[in-house]
């Protein structure tokens, strides 16, 4: 029988760990105020570590049948920096209310333009 060998070009995400009480912490902060930042959560500096947090964030959700849809997103802010949000989606309603409400939390000035024109800048 052949094996498949992983890809030589394929990547591992760094392992993390997640304590019971840091993710019952995000979601009531969630359940609150609808979103959680650095601000709330430090590790969330670490991009790939908020980005897992999310997803652990979101099965707590799913197993308590909370019925919320937790929406992660790392946004670009003028001076370079680079910053993540994790959310509900029933109560911040867009990722552009994401982007704004991350830059008035973290006090980052917005690069110019909403979200629509600032990704067809950048794809085009």
């Amino acid at each position: 029988m052949a094996t498949k060998s992983a890809d030589k070009g394929a990547t591992t995400k760094p392992a993390f760990e997640y304590t019971d009480e840091m993710i019952q912490k995000a979601a009531d902060l969630i359940a609150k105020q609808g979103y959680v930042t650095r601000k709330d959560i430090p590790e969330m500096k670490d991009l790939d570590w908020a980005y897992g947090l999310g997803e652990k964030v979101d099965q707590h959700f799913v197993d308590e049948t909370a019925g919320r849809y937790i929406y992660h997103e790392d946004f670009d802010y003028a001076g370079g920096d680079i910053a993540a949000i994790i959310f509900d989606m029933d109560q911040v309603k867009t990722r552009d209310d994401a982007l704004h409400k991350l830059g008035e939390v973290l006090g980052d000035k917005i690069i110019n333009g909403n979200l629509d024109e600032i990704e067809k800048d950048i794809t085009n």
